[in-house]
């Protein structure tokens, strides 16, 4: 496993380290929508500051974000803070912020866990 997952009352932040591929993601996704506690929470924070590679194309993206997608149907809002300093990341998860749109789940990047952190937790 390449990741951590940490929850609070009000949200849960996963960290990934190594190399991370799509089935990382699509693995801690599944920790996090499948725990009891997803419906109690408002935001989630994926720090991707300290991987070694990532390895998700625009497809892996594109699943990844129709199934986030389909739980808008369950859970109607969400705060998305996603940590990194790398373009390609960036660039994966700006298709991730398209597939996302139309939905009330809010997605937005940040350099820092900190303004993450105060991004996701303010009204």
């Amino acid at each position: 496993m390449t990741f951590n997952i940490n929850w609070d009352k009000k949200g849960v932040y996963v960290k990934f380290r190594g190399v991370v591929t799509a089935q990382d993601l699509i693995d801690a996704n599944n920790y996090v929508i499948s725990n009891a506690n997803f419906e109690l929470i408002n935001y989630q924070i994926f720090d991707f500051l300290n991987i070694e590679n990532f390895k998700i194309t625009s497809y892996d993206i594109n699943i990844i974000g129709v199934m986030d997608k389909s739980q808008t149907d369950f859970k109607k809002e969400m705060k998305v803070a996603i940590i990194t300093d790398d373009d390609y990341v960036k660039k994966i998860t700006s298709e991730y912020d398209q597939i996302m749109s139309g939905s009330n789940w809010i997605t937005k990047t940040f350099s820092t866990f900190e303004d993450a952190k105060a991004w996701s937790i303010s009204k």
